[in-house]
């Protein structure tokens, strides 16, 4: 019989932060987002206080200063790394492994009798928390819709062993009764308040609904949330990642900013990050779009948003390129007068570098397009090579305007000699 399992780390930055510091285990931890705008992960302790997700850091100061919450900038690159390790630990306990995000995968146990399948669970979940330091919670069913549902009632279970199993009608009926219709995985908040005002306000109560109705109603995606609900397959393992479709790279400002020339060297800082990442990923875009936006938590400013996208002719990952039309998107949507507190970039409709589409309007040839790809992979191999930033555009002014504040960044204990903990 083939089983899934959700792995999901439980509120894993912040449990990468613990690895390392184990005396906040007992304590409450928060990570910020880019630039500590807003909190991205909570601790259990920290959950406990009331502390959103989502919620700008300095609306909740007094609430750090007065619980002692211990608080850290986002560590990406230990993160990503911590990630790869438990992923690495899965591969050995699965026949197939997809990777959902970077701190939950879906597992198929199929090699495994049923009677085993809650000790091959614990025993995940004990190698990977001493192996890593990591605490998992694990929900295991046959399909991904009910494991996920497994996965939610786990990570509820604080005190118990956080593993939950769904194999049968009545383990699905007792579990779904639980459940709101908007925890449901595949059920976005639109389409729960919908359900919700024609009475289907539990998992269950969609679960016993009419499938003409459901079909009628929520359509494809919707009945085939419903079928797995039942217990059928609708969703396969994906075990080869799905290709980027998009590339964003944006920063909330510490400081506002109302002046065109420094927003234009942020703007252009963000698209030669951008048009770097699409080109390590040998991608190129058909779609740039630039936004920005005043402080929408500050009622004393004047509130505006504004955005524009160029569909291109020809896909391109040309940093020079992506740079002048992300200038020429800005002069579009700048207004004069207004505190701005984030900009950003857009690179989608992404596809596979090689595709060209020669336009006769645009009197480019390949050969043109080749003497960019040469100076670009300089540029890309000088910045690699020497550290981010060492060669920049001119109006990038790097040093200034493209470093994140990162106050409370802990150490690269996974990837730096420099930074690895000292034993006495």
């Amino acid at each position: 019989m083939k089983i899934v399992a959700l792995v999901d780390c439980n509120s894993f930055y912040a449990s990468c932060e613990e690895i390392f510091k184990p005396y906040l285990r007992e304590k409450p931890v928060v990570v910020l987002s880019n630039n500590d705008g807003c909190v991205i992960a909570r601790s259990s302790l920290a959950k406990k206080l009331g502390i959103k997700m989502g919620v700008p850091f300095f609306q909740i100061k007094q609430i750090i200063n007065q619980h002692q919450v211990n608080v850290f900038s986002s560590n990406y690159s230990l993160y990503g790394n911590i990630s790869s390790r438990v992923m690495g630990v899965l591969k050995n306990y699965c026949d197939q492994l997809e990777v959902y995000s970077v701190d939950e995968a879906f597992l198929v146990l199929n090699k495994y009798s049923q009677r085993s399948f809650i000790n091959r669970a614990g025993e995940i979940q004990k190698v990977i928390k001493k192996w890593l330091g990591v605490p998992v919670s694990i929900g295991i069913a046959k399909n991904k819709t009910l494991s996920k549902v497994a996965n939610h009632l786990a990570k509820k279970d604080e005190l118990g062993q956080q593993i939950v199993e769904i194999l049968t009608k009545k383990q699905t009926e007792i579990s779904l009764k639980v459940l709101d219709v908007g925890d449901i995985w595949g059920i976005g908040s639109r389409i729960a308040y919908f359900l919700e005002s024609q009475g289907i306000k539990s998992a269950y109560d969609l679960y016993k609904t009419d499938p003409r109705w459901i079909r009628q109603h929520l359509g494809v995606v919707g009945e085939r949330t419903y079928r797995e609900l039942h217990g059928e397959v609708c969703l396969p393992i994906i075990e080869k990642a799905e290709a980027k479709k998009q590339c964003r790279v944006s920063r909330s400002f510490e400081n506002y900013v109302s002046d065109f020339k420094d927003l234009e060297k942020r703007i252009v800082s963000y698209a030669t990050r951008a048009s770097e990442k699409i080109r390590s990923d040998q991608l190129q875009t058909r779609q740039i779009t630039v936004f920005i936006r005043s402080n929408k938590f500050n009622k004393n400013n004047t509130p505006y948003y504004g955005s524009k996208t160029y569909n291109l002719i020809s896909p391109t990952n040309d940093l020079f390129e992506i740079i002048k039309i992300a200038i020429q998107a800005l002069h579009q949507i700048y207004r004069s007068g207004i505190k701005y507190k984030k900009a950003g970039i857009l690179l989608s409709d992404l596809t596979k570098e090689g595709i060209f589409n020669q336009d006769l309007f645009l009197k480019r040839t390949e050969r043109d397009i080749l003497k960019k790809v040469r100076v670009n992979r300089v540029f890309d191999q000088l910045n690699q090579r020497y550290g981010s930033g060492t060669i920049c555009v001119a109006k990038e002014n790097y040093e200034k305007f493209y470093i994140t504040r990162r106050k409370n960044l802990s150490p690269a204990y996974t990837s730096s000699f420099n930074d690895l903990p000292v034993v006495n």
